[in-house]
């Protein structure tokens, strides 16, 4: 684990393993511990790079109110190459963290062997009528409305497979957000005593108001992705998206992304976080697209 320096961040970034590089880019939450099951799986093939993205977790913003937009994060990446000395390096990227693999190929394709863009929540390039705009645009307005803990629920509940029962109401949803709000607090208070460090998950869910009144409408709106680019890169790349993730707003895009520029779109099993709820199937289908851009 390390400490490195970025513009406007001090980033938190695990490495393991040996063999051609393989930066793995974490989602909404940015925290490099989503991938902590496959990096033992990837690490005797690859020099595995995961972390936290800037003002997430443990990689803090050297100004409170630095930027968070999609081109500062694909720096953040840059940086953590050459901190490396790595010229080139395999990109996966998940959710927002695809729409920065994305940005990281329109803008330094000549550090980049490869890059698969897993389900990218690119409703910018969806019809203003979508439901795929709408459903994020629900969310920032549950934010403004209700509170970053009520819209976090809300985006758990998007990227479950199968939500329980009690993420798919607006009720239930509430006595989550408000469930959390109370846990939160009680843990702080137990790990200064117990100086423990805190799980994943507690890590994410601190990480919600960033995502929340930040993060999405950043990725989801403001940012806009440089198709002309993408099609000139001249480096092997495909869209991707889970065998279960039809009908959810980071699924159409994906398609519509690849049929745009020309390439393909590859299928994962499972769903928009395959990576914890089947790392080694996940594992498979992921070697098995890099070997590919190896040959």
């Amino acid at each position: 684990m390390e400490l490195i320096q970025s513009k406007g961040a001090v980033l938190h970034v695990e490495r393991s393993g040996q063999g051609p590089a393989l930066v793995l880019i974490p989602g909404g939450g940015g925290d490099a511990g989503v991938y902590e099951e496959v990096v033992p799986l990837l690490s005797g093939r690859f020099t595995v790079i995961t972390f936290d993205r800037r003002g997430n977790s443990r990689s803090r913003m050297t100004e409170p109110d630095g930027p968070v937009d999609v081109s500062d994060q694909a720096e953040d990446v840059v940086a953590i190459l050459d901190h490396h000395r790595i010229d080139r390096a395999f990109v996966f990227g998940t959710s927002s963290g695809a729409v920065i693999a994305l940005e990281l190929l329109s803008r330094h394709a000549d550090r980049l062997l490869g890059v698969i863009a897993h389900e990218p929540p690119l409703v910018q390039i969806m019809p203003a009528d979508s439901a795929e705009r709408g459903a994020m645009e629900d969310i920032t307005r549950l934010g403004r409305e209700k509170g970053t803990m009520r819209a976090y629920a809300a985006f758990g509940a998007m990227t479950m497979d199968d939500p329980p029962r009690i993420f798919r109401s607006a009720f239930g949803q509430a006595m989550i957000a408000a469930a959390t709000r109370c846990g939160l607090a009680v843990g702080s208070v137990l790990r200064g005593i117990t100086r423990r460090e805190p799980s994943t998950m507690t890590r994410m869910l601190g990480n919600a108001d960033l995502l929340i009144e930040r993060e999405l409408p950043a990725v989801c709106f403001r940012y806009r992705p440089d198709l002309d680019a993408l099609r000139a890169a001249g480096v092997r790349w495909c869209a991707a998206v889970g065998e279960h993730s039809t009908g959810r707003p980071y699924h159409r895009p994906a398609l519509v992304l690849a049929e745009r520029l020309g390439v393909s779109c590859e299928t994962f099993p499972g769903g928009h976080t395959v990576y914890q709820q089947a790392p080694e199937a996940f594992t498979t289908r992921l070697i098995t697209i890099l070997d590919r851009y190896r040959s």
